[in-house]
């Protein structure tokens, strides 16, 4: 094929060949695909255009019939008056959907929505919403939304069979086999007065004995009960809450002396509590840490501080940046950084005074760094003398 003739079928797009005002002129005046085929550029591109101009179409329908919904019963009613010209001006079909329409209106084929009858409604939450819509011929999708608008919930009935199952088993169990929550489970069974199938584990002297002592959550986890049962136990016992403003009210004697005697998240792990609740603890009672990573200060890595930067002093003394840091702004020492140039206020009362290389000269700061002092400050520059004068 030649090139010219190759050259012809592509259209020409509007990133490589932007409109000019004269094709903007064409539009609204000649029909979309006549100024497509006259310049060669695509319908969509054409039809894109001028909605983007806001110019209407040549010959266009007028606007379309605004209608909040659309009647149940599908525009039967105007179909039956209206003809295809007037429908098109109303509701702004094109004439093929209208006659696509005409069609399923006399073969009957169109959709209907009929409305909910009263005894409908009465059947919404009595059975399944897909037995509902096999006895009222609807889809199951129209009955879940009718009784959800109705606000109706699924009541789903105990029956003789499901009452048998309580007991059985566990709970959990017979939740899962009849497709109910663990919730209504227990409730059905304790309102029936059956007993569960694992009877609760009886509290033993000892458990008894440690309640109250410590908080609650830290006994569930070294009973083994759930946090609710440790509390109703200790409730129903009449022991009072152990007090968080005195930790050691909750601290029994052989644990308190392990304290210093191993690392602080080994205990913890021992004890079954927080590792804070024993370096709290440990500090209060001032007994030495035996973490590996915990270093006490030395007069040598105190005396670097303030020296270098906090970074170069991390590596010197081996410690994280942070604690470097946290040391240097405990002991009050001010840090220390060649790149941070202070100023000072003699020095910051010559900006805007002098130009800015007379005050780099003065004092020896970079210029780079008295455009950023004068315009962190917010100081215009000062005024220079026109070279003609």
């Amino acid at each position: 094929m030649p090139q010219s003739a190759l050259d012809s079928k592509l259209k020409r797009s509007a990133r490589q060949f932007p409109w000019t005002p004269s094709e903007d002129r064409l539009l609204g005046r000649l029909s979309d695909r006549q100024v497509a085929e006259k310049l060669n550029r695509s319908i969509g591109s054409v039809r894109d255009r001028r909605r983007f101009l806001g110019i209407s179409a040549l010959d266009s329908a007028p606007q379309p019939f605004r209608m909040a919904q659309e009647p149940r019963d599908r525009y039967a009613k105007l179909f039956a008056a209206k003809s295809d010209a007037e429908l098109r001006a109303l509701l702004g079909w094109s004439y093929k959907r209208i006659r696509a329409r005409r069609r399923q209106l006399a073969s009957g084929k169109a959709r209907k929505s009929p409305l909910w009858t009263l005894e409908e409604d009465r059947l919404l939450g009595t059975k399944s919403d897909r037995e509902v819509a096999r006895l009222i011929g609807r889809p199951v999708r129209a009955v879940r939304h009718r009784r959800e608008a109705k606000r109706i919930r699924m009541t789903k009935k105990w029956s003789a069979e499901d009452d048998k199952v309580l007991g059985t088993r566990t709970d959990s169990e017979v939740a899962m086999l009849l497709g109910r929550s663990h919730t209504n489970v227990a409730w059905r069974r304790k309102r029936l007065g059956i007993p569960p199938k694992a009877p609760p584990r009886r509290w033993t002297p000892q458990e008894d004995a440690l309640l109250g002592t410590r908080p609650d959550r830290e006994l569930a986890k070294l009973f083994g009960r759930t946090f609710i049962a440790v509390e109703a136990r200790r409730i129903h016992l009449g022991r009072p809450k152990p007090d968080p403003a005195a930790p050691h009210s909750s601290w029994l004697p052989h644990d308190e002396a392990l304290i210093g005697t191993m690392p602080d998240h080994e205990l913890a792990r021992r004890l079954g509590c927080s590792v804070a609740r024993v370096r709290r603890r440990r500090r209060k009672l001032r007994r030495p840490s035996l973490n590996p990573d915990f270093r006490r200060w030395t007069p040598q890595e105190i005396a670097l501080l303030g020296t270098a930067p906090d970074r170069e002093v991390s590596k010197l003394v081996n410690r994280s940046i942070g604690n470097v840091r946290f040391k240097r702004l405990e002991l009050g020492i001010p840090f220390r950084n060649p790149r941070y140039e202070l100023w000072s206020q003699d020095q910051v009362a010559m900006l805007g005074r002098f130009s800015d290389e007379e005050v780099a000269r003065r004092t020896g700061h970079s210029l780079l760094s008295v455009r950023r002092a004068r315009h962190k400050r917010h100081i215009p520059a000062a005024a220079q003398p026109h070279p003609g004068k």
